[in-house]
């Protein structure tokens, strides 16, 4: 059976930060919670199987916290970014907290369909500097980033041909 890869580059990490820097102590929730997160993925692990594709899933590249909090607060005022940091009770590993969160429902995700998962995450941890495999912004993948991450789903395709053969 074809494989096909299944890639959403995006976690929890997306909030609307211009209203937590106004309201740093009300109740915010991301653009898209855990529950339509993985509800999104199952649809397109559903979509794949109808069409006679074998899933795979990709689990979520690495972020550096500090470098998207720097993005997300730009141009804000310092209070407004204390704001944020306040939110994120004070901490911007709270940003890496959130990604984990929906990289390991990703991991859960794969285990409970039964189904094959490119962890890229590891690879990327393992590099002496992760901040060379990361944009500016702390999330996009950099060249060499994207190269690490393109060289894993090779090998796992490479791996996965022979397995079927």
């Amino acid at each position: 059976m074809d494989k096909t890869f299944i890639i959403q580059p995006e976690s929890g990490l997306q909030f609307d930060w211009n209203a937590i820097a106004m309201n740093p102590s009300g109740h915010h929730e991301p653009k898209m919670d855990l529950v339509a997160y993985k509800a999104q993925y199952i649809n397109k692990i559903a979509q794949a199987r109808a069409r006679g594709f074998e899933p795979v899933l990709v689990s979520l590249p690495i972020m550096d916290e500090n470098r998207y909090f720097a993005y997300i607060t730009r141009g804000m005022g310092v209070q407004e970014r204390r704001n944020v940091l306040y939110w994120l009770g004070g901490q911007t590993e709270r940003l890496r907290n959130i990604h984990a969160l929906y990289n390991l429902a990703l991991f859960r995700l794969a285990a409970v369909q039964c189904i094959h998962l490119v962890d890229i995450t590891s690879p990327m941890l393992e590099c002496a500097h992760t901040e060379q495999l990361l944009e500016a912004d702390g999330v996009t993948l950099s060249e060499r980033g994207q190269a690490l991450v393109d060289s894993q789903l090779a090998s796992l395709a490479s791996r996965l041909s022979l397995l079927a053969s």
